[in-house]
């Protein structure tokens, strides 16, 4: 369901849950958590995700190209997410990535 507000903002609203989106495409990704949907197959191990940008980043584990560096100890990941995750282990907060091939 859509419903646009005096001021012309559109909101699309989850029949789920009701939770609003401004873009219907969030909104498209959001319902695929109350109905279980993975459109996004992995083609070498047929693991499936909700979100094509989940399954971008599964991918680049079959490649075992880690192009993200841990600047602390030299530590590879092959996902931006996993190196900010781990730098954390070394300094509690975020950091800078150093990218490299």
């Amino acid at each position: 369901m859509t419903i646009t507000l005096e001021n012309g903002i559109r909101w699309h609203i989850c029949p789920y849950c009701s939770k609003e989106f401004k873009k219907p495409s969030d909104l498209v990704r959001h319902i695929r958590i109350h109905t279980h949907e993975k459109p996004f197959k992995c083609p070498q191990c047929f693991r499936a995700f909700a979100v094509k940008s989940t399954l971008t980043a599964h991918i680049k584990t079959h490649t075992g190209i880690k192009a993200f560096k841990c600047q602390y100890c030299m530590k590879c990941f092959s996902t931006s997410g996993s190196l900010k995750v781990h730098i954390r282990l070394h300094t509690g907060r975020s950091s800078q990535l150093q990218y490299f091939y």
